[in-house]
């Protein structure tokens, strides 16, 4: 792989590689600084023709030929990927034959969280829900917004700042914020790492968890905090670095959003009848925003 030159402006860099991916040239288009992007050719013997396009394209940037190059490009990969399917279901490897993970794309830490918010939801429904509450909820002090300031988490118990998020109120409250969850999370974990991933949940259970107790007290429970997090990571690092390889639809943000702005109103507490943590949930969105930002600053 070879770097022929820059290019500068993030929608010039995406189409410049369109139109090269559309002529026959496979690339790579990385941030260098700021709005100022690398040029990578694939093959060795396609430099020169990328040089020549390069030299071209900043010539005439806004000749109508390149623009055209966006739906070239999404027709090619289009029909590339119809072919690795087509492909892939002819070929029968060892897998085929006796299937070990078969179809399990979620990423490893992402299923353990799963896994354990599993567990703790089996044991609270079998009767265990006062036990469980007990040794996993941020405090055992109910009376007032965070009136008696987290005793245990002060005596050394700092495992409960997290621990709260292993717990659900119902079956749709686990099966909402585990679907979530798991999209989400294998984003990052596959993207950025198991251990980046790791320091977002603790990052933004403790902090969420922490917002919720001081305005409504102990009584919480679920991970959503954290999903909001992911939510606001996810949507942030794709927004201010479009070569993350992470991106969410409007749809599913707006979504999310909305729920979340329902919940504020109060609507879904008078529909469901039931409390939402709404306190956690903007928590977690803002420390995740903020987390995606300075994650992009930093690989700036």
């Amino acid at each position: 792989m070879r770097l022929i030159g820059y290019i500068e402006g993030t929608n010039h860099a995406r189409t410049f590689g369109d139109y090269l991916y559309a002529q026959g040239v496979d690339n790579q288009i990385e941030r260098a600084q700021g709005e100022r992007y690398e040029v990578w050719i694939v093959s060795e013997d396609k430099v020169e023709v990328g040089k020549n396009h390069l030299i071209a394209y900043q010539s005439n940037p806004t000749d109508p030929v390149y623009l055209e190059s966006a739906e070239k490009a999404q027709e090619k990969r289009l029909k590339a990927a119809m072919e690795q399917e087509a492909y892939a279901k002819k070929v029968k490897d060892r897998d085929a034959i006796a299937p070990r993970g078969k179809g399990l794309s979620t990423g490893r830490l992402t299923l353990a969280l799963i896994v354990i918010c599993g567990i703790v939801f089996l044991l609270q429904e079998l009767g265990y829900h006062r036990a469980v509450f007990q040794q996993l909820s941020i405090s055992n002090w109910t009376p007032g917004g965070g009136s008696f300031g987290l005793v245990e988490v002060r005596n050394g118990q700092v495992w409960r700042l997290v621990t709260p998020i292993f717990m659900h109120g119902g079956i749709l409250h686990i099966f909402f914020n585990l679907m979530w969850l798991r999209m989400l999370g294998t984003v990052i974990e596959y993207r950025q790492g198991w251990k980046w991933l790791l320091f977002i949940v603790l990052v933004t259970a403790s902090i969420s968890n922490i917002a919720q107790y001081y305005v409504s007290g102990p009584l919480f429970l679920g991970i959503s905090g954290v999903v909001y997090g992911l939510l606001g990571y996810v949507w942030i690092k794709g927004k201010f670095d479009p070569f993350s390889g992470m991106f969410l639809p409007p749809g599913v943000v707006f979504m999310m959003l909305l729920w979340l702005g329902l919940g504020v109103s109060g609507f879904l507490e008078k529909g469901l009848g039931v409390g939402i943590a709404n306190t956690a949930h903007i928590g977690g969105l803002a420390v995740g925003c903020i987390m995606g930002y300075l994650n992009t600053l930093r690989k700036r």
